[in-house]
């Protein structure tokens, strides 16, 4: 740039005007006359605030002890946007941008918070090739009309088998609820499964971006217990599509056909409802059979999975490896043995199926 302003000057001097010799060296007029200044571009900060109340300028020295008394009160510690409109309303002519400027040279801005990472899902349709390995968490809201507000019950299925692991039923849920619902999935199904120390595992959790699937304490809970949590995308339930359309079977079974007089009759039915929808209720997607007796064929090894591409989409497809079992829609006593323990045990094999635990 320097080397095409020295020719401008040289053609300047020989009578050459300026418009053309600029013209000729490729560059603007502007570009030719401006000279660069040393520090920051743009207006020099002020030094002084008008106060409107005394019509006086007080030095930004004053103003900052001004800023020090409103938040050294306690209870007080406020942001730079709460203290910029509190010098507005005591007659001072400034604005959030100044205000954050002064506090932050004094370090008076308060701290940032602490945000946990999210981690997104890579595919939209989860494709598991074992129980267990994906899982999807959520919750709907559930009305007690007998106590004219809403609770909240948190279900956590497995996308594989479509069984639903843990429920829990309340009025209040926080991330401390998530994780002891997770706990009794490791303890009842996961290490029943295979040792939290095999490496050839690989569990995965799905939710979608509620506040208390991202605390930080939740987060560290899932990290010390080697699960990977993900979150869906932004309004896009789709990628949490399997527990969607299990709350659509609850709108559609249990919330339009009963009212709660109580949250504990809305337990006792939750509590039919999914023994139910676990052992006897069939599914079209596995087979039409239903979860459980689709977990127990795959433990058998009798449940082969194949992948096909269709309309550019991967879709799962399960099929039989041997004979289509023989089942009845029966009572899960029935259907399985119970021993002592009251825990569900799989004919012919050492895998226990716990019960689900009620909250």
């Amino acid at each position: 740039m320097e080397e095409r302003k020295e020719i401008i000057r040289t053609h300047v001097a020989k009578g050459v005007k300026v418009d053309f010799a600029a013209r000729l060296a490729g560059i603007s007029k502007s570009t030719y006359y401006y000279k660069h200044k040393e520090g920051k571009p743009g207006r020099r900060p002020s030094t002084h605030t008008l106060n409107m109340q005394t019509n006086s300028l007080m030095p930004n020295e004053k103003v900052v002890q001004t800023i020090k008394n409103i938040i050294g009160s306690e209870f007080m510690e406020n942001g730079y946007r709460k203290v910029a409109y509190e010098l507005k309303d005591m007659g001072f002519c400034i604005g959030k941008t100044k205000t954050c400027r002064l506090m932050k040279a004094k370090g008076l801005m308060l701290p940032r918070k602490r945000k946990g990472s999210r981690v997104y899902v890579r595919f939209t349709q989860p494709l598991p090739l074992m129980p267990f390995q994906h899982m999807e968490m959520d919750i709907k809201f559930i009305y007690i009309r007998g106590d004219r507000k809403s609770a909240l019950l948190i279900t956590i299925l497995d996308t594989f088998t479509r069984v639903a692991l843990a429920w829990r039923l309340q009025y209040s849920i926080k991330h401390t609820s998530v994780a002891d619902l997770f706990t009794s999935v490791i303890e009842n199904w996961l290490l029943d499964f295979a040792p939290c120390f095999d490496d050839s595992i690989s569990v995965t959790l799905r939710s979608d971006n509620d506040g208390r699937f991202n605390a930080i304490a939740l987060k560290e809970f899932l990290c010390q217990n080697f699960i990977n949590h993900e979150f869906i995308l932004p309004a896009t339930p789709q990628q949490n599509a399997h527990i969607e359309s299990f709350h659509s079977i609850v709108e559609q079974l249990v919330c339009k056909k009963y009212e709660f007089s109580s949250i504990a009759e809305a337990k006792n039915t939750f509590e039919r409802f999914y023994q139910t929808y676990n052992y006897r209720r069939t599914i079209s997607s596995i087979l039409y059979l239903p979860p459980m007796t689709f977990l127990k064929e795959c433990l058998k090894n009798n449940i082969g999975v194949q992948m096909r591409k269709e309309k550019g989409k991967i879709k799962q497809k399960f099929f039989f490896r041997g004979q289509r079992p023989i089942w009845h829609s029966a009572l899960p006593e029935d259907f399985f043995g119970v021993n002592k323990n009251n825990e569900y045990l799989i004919e012919n094999d050492t895998f226990v199926l716990h019960t689900l635990n009620e909250s």
